[in-house]
């Protein structure tokens, strides 16, 4: 009791050493706690995976998109392959006995797919439920909204009114921790064709866009058998015969959730950024046990008389040892407490951030417990280690002369105040650059209008496309309306085809005459006869073509199409792409559409958009369906890096404030120890600005070599990262002089404002004190 009463009242007399030692360490440590439950949130992805060690999904370099028939061709050729699971996902609408619409997100998969992977079935069992064409599972919650409480299991229900379906199984949700988005059901692959009125879903190789996923047998080695596939593929796959693809891979399906190729109904995330959050934990646990050292040490010097009188009636330098190590111990735990409140209170921010749910509740388990009291003891033990060597070392003599604290020189707070500074200018200018790029990339020209432009679901069927139009053209505000299958903010459909002996790969929508005016987009036309059959080509597709810009026609396979006119490039994928060939096709009156473009007013945009939504409503049975604008969709892509800048802003933000606090109270006890100093110089007549001058050279020159340390760090990193895009902002040195001058001047004016309170107290004042 004797030693908490005398640690508390050391805090209490040192408002300032305390305020800033627990507050930094508090706030530090909310950091590290929300960053490594979400790190190892993330890292668990698929761990409940009984087979997680044996499922692989297949990949070229560019995709993991693959065409059905291979999935059957790899496993009769490969004993190494126990079974495989195709996956592709789609939107409809699906429709009930009593005749309710709801719209409805699903994965086409093969009947395996419950054998390869652990989604507990609450009704069917993993081997029959998808074993019929016709069968559908339904997730939990969407059994729940179109049946309520019955029993689904039996019932029909049709997918785009012309497909009837009978629930075979209920799956519970799919939880967080998956690489799948929850799916609102899954059919059988088979009934694909029905669906798309394509036969050949399952049997035609140029048709890659599905994601295979393969089940490896037992003591198989599928990964050793990919030379071997990748040289059978350039003789017999189109895909990589012409080119298109040079490299194959099995990724395993730990590595799925962070494959830069994003799959089909997959979410993803960034190893990159996973990475870039366990170097911030690490570095903000160095930077909170090394401010702690930092100020402890440099307090060390105002404890020198308590450590002397304890020596001095007999304590031993071991006892003073333990003493400190159990303080940094205690000031530990404190700062602990006061972190997971913050960090309770921080959680729907973060949530929000990195769109995420951390569930901090569930985390709290025994074990977790422990490990959280285990590591926090170690944080303290190594905190306090340093600090309690330099004060048991002590000795009284020098303590009762007056010489220790001549003895006692700044090195540990040089050192650790240039690495500090590194870190901040460094965060600083890269939260700089990474907020400009991802600012750049929202603000692109991308080629077509994309304000005051909605995009909605196309809902129902191709003969009422007429109808709807109509009735939207008439909606007050409503300027133009336009029906397509594909378009700039999906990046359409792929379409390859040969071409005087070479293999093309296109893109391609299928739009209405209205789409070109509405979006802006500027035609140059040919003196073609209109056709139906009638196509429009970017110059990019007439470049790889080479075409003439008056060339009427092309040949694709054995079809002879009309070019009506060529179309300026604009760009139909993010900006990490260069603009592609693209192909524009008709959308005629029987033609599939899947979206609506609506331009409206900017005025009185709530009652358009009202009108809007009421009257399509009206005319789809009451599906429900969103509205989206265009310039928000296209400022989604670029969620990533916004949320990997704010980040690394908010960290940023965290460094400054441990940085000043950390500076602040050095500073304070550097002006302590330069008292006498201080005093002598204003009696032998030197100014204020003279001694201001003097005190604040030595923690500003620190800074100065840490810009200089932190400029080429920054400046590598960002040009790595901005290799990533093929729109890119270009780094000048002003970013990087902002960086530095921002966090100089608010060095200086934290030091500055301490040392004039030291200068302009008076000199008697510190004289009577030594």
């Amino acid at each position: 009791m004797i030693f908490f009463k005398t640690y508390f009242r050391h805090l209490l007399k040192n408002k300032l050493y305390t305020t800033v030692t627990i507050l930094g360490f508090a706030i530090s440590l909310t950091f590290i706690l929300l960053l490594s439950v979400y790190i190892k949130n993330e890292l668990s992805v698929d761990n409940f995976q009984i087979n997680k060690d044996r499922i692989y999904r297949i990949e070229s370099e560019n995709a993991p998109d693959f065409s059905g028939p291979i999935a059957v061709d790899l496993k009769n050729a490969y004993p190494d392959i126990e079974d495989f699971t195709r996956v592709y996902n789609q939107e409809g609408i699906i429709t009930t006995l009593s005749d309710q619409k709801f719209k409805l997100n699903y994965l086409a998969v093969d009947a395996s797919f419950f054998n390869i992977f652990s989604y507990p079935l609450i009704s069917g069992t993993a081997s029959e439920v998808l074993k019929t064409k016709n069968s559908i599972v339904l997730s939990e919650s969407y059994a729940r909204k179109l049946f309520g409480l019955l029993s689904p299991i039996g019932k029909k229900v049709a997918i785009n009114d012309n497909n009837t379906f009978i629930v075979t199984g209920i799956i519970k949700d799919f939880p967080e921790n998956t690489i799948f988005k929850n799916p609102n059901a899954l059919i059988n692959i088979k009934a694909m064709a029905d669906i798309t009125g394509f036969k050949e879903f399952l049997t035609e190789y140029g048709f890659c866009s599905m994601n295979i996923y393969f089940l490896e047998k037992e003591n198989g080695n599928l990964i050793s058998k990919t030379p071997q596939i990748l040289e059978n593929f350039k003789k017999d796959f189109w895909l990589y015969k012409e080119g298109y693809a040079k490299s194959l891979v099995f990724t395993p399906l730990k590595e799925v959730y962070f494959s830069s190729k994003l799959g089909d109904g997959v979410k993803s995330n960034n190893k990159t950024l996973i990475m870039v959050l366990s170097i911030i934990v690490l570095l903000i646990l160095f930077l909170a046990v090394g401010n702690y050292v930092n100020l402890t040490v440099a307090q060390a010097t105002f404890r020198s008389k308590e450590v002397a009188i304890k020596k001095l009636v007999g304590s031993t330098r071991n006892k003073i040892f333990i003493q400190f190590i159990k303080e940094s111990l205690l000031l530990c735990f404190i700062a602990v407490l006061i972190a997971i409140l913050f960090t309770k209170l921080a959680e729907p921010v973060f949530n929000s951030l990195l769109n995420t749910k951390l569930n901090l509740n569930n985390n709290i388990t025994f074990i977790n417990v422990i490990l959280l009291i285990v590591f926090f003891s170690i944080i303290g033990i190594v905190s306090g280690i340093l600090p309690a060597l330099k004060i048991s070392s002590f000795k009284p003599i020098e303590v009762v002369k007056g010489t220790f604290r001549k003895k006692s020189k700044g090195v540990y707070g040089n050192i650790f105040i240039t690495f500090q500074y590194t870190v901040t200018i460094a965060l600083l200018a890269c939260s700089w650059i990474i907020l400009k790029q991802t600012h750049f990339l929202q603000n692109y020209d991308v080629g077509f209008n994309k304000s005051n432009i909605i995009l909605m679901p196309y809902l129902s069927d191709s003969d009422k496309k007429t109808t709807i139009k109509n009735a939207l053209e008439q909606v007050p505000g409503v300027q133009e309306v336009s029906f397509t299958w594909g378009s700039p903010l999906d990046g359409g459909s792929n379409q390859s085809f040969e071409y005087n002996g070479q293999h093309l790969s296109f893109q391609e929508f299928r739009v209405d005459s209205s789409f070109f005016n509405l979006l802006g987009l500027k035609i140059n036309p040919t003196e073609v006869a209109y056709s139906k059959e009638g196509i429009y080509l970017n110059k990019t597709a007439l470049k790889i073509l080479g075409l003439d810009p008056t060339q009427t026609a092309f040949q694709i396979n054995d079809k002879k199409l009309p070019v009506l006119g060529i179309v300026d490039d604009f760009n139909f994928n993010d900006l990490s792409k260069y603009i592609g060939p693209l192909m524009i096709h008709q959308q005629l009156e029987d033609s599939y559409a899947t979206n609506i473009f609506i331009k409206i007013n900017n005025e009185n945009r709530s009652e358009t958009l009202q009108k809007i939504k009421s009257t399509y409503t009206s005319l789809i049975d009451n599906i429900p369906f969103e509205i989206s604008f265009v310039d928000k969709i296209i400022n989604k892509w670029y969620l990533k890096e916004e949320k990997t800048g704010k980040i690394i802003g908010y960290f940023t933000v965290l460094s400054l404030i441990i940085s000043f606090l950390g500076l602040l109270a050095i500073s304070t006890f550097y002006m302590q120890q330069r008292r006498k100093e201080i005093s002598i110089r204003k009696v032998n007549g030197a100014k204020t600005i003279q001694i201001l001058s003097l005190l604040n050279k030595n923690f500003l020159k620190w800074i100065g070599i840490a810009f200089i340390i932190a400029v080429p760090i920054s400046w590598s990193l960002m040009s790595r990262w901005l290799e990533n895009f093929a729109y890119k902002i270009t780094l000048n040195w002003q970013i990087f002089v902002l960086a530095g001058l921002l966090t100089f001047l608010i060095a200086l004016l934290t030091v500055s404002w301490q040392s004039f309170r030291f200068t302009t107290k008076k000199t008697i004042d510190y004289l009577r004190d030594e």
